[in-house]
């Protein structure tokens, strides 16, 4: 996460701090801009976490899921994407946005589904 940004926002689908600017995504309780990192990958979920700290983000939140799959949904493959979330009370389990309907469900994180990186730039 980098620090506020004051400046003015590109169109959504314009480069913007190393990716693409997919839209606006909350980081805990603050606005946020959502940034689409380059990259693609297909892994488990716990390979897809350091995978996307490599190329300098974090995997989308679920709420972020939405947000890419309105706005930038032709830069994914037609498939399934790890979130960063956990389902709560089933540790083996992590949720996925669905590239194909726009659905979220979770699977074993032992799955190999792809992956894709992101950056929230904070808003003030």
């Amino acid at each position: 996460m980098n620090a506020p940004a004051t400046l003015a926002l590109p169109a959504i689908g314009q480069s913007f701090e190393g990716g693409l600017y997919a839209g606006l995504t909350l980081e805990g309780e603050q606005r946020a801009a959502l940034v689409l990192l380059p990259g693609d990958g297909e892994m488990s979920w716990k390979k897809a976490l350091a995978w996307a700290g490599e190329q300098g983000g974090v995997l989308p939140s679920r709420i972020d899921g939405i947000v890419l799959f309105r706005n930038l949904r032709a830069e994914f493959k037609r498939d399934r994407y790890w979130t960063s979330e956990e389902v709560a009370g089933y540790a083996d389990y992590a949720w996925f946005q669905g590239f194909t309907s726009g659905d979220q469900y979770y699977a074993r994180k032992s799955y190999g589904y792809r992956c894709r990186a992101v950056r929230r730039v904070l808003i003030v």
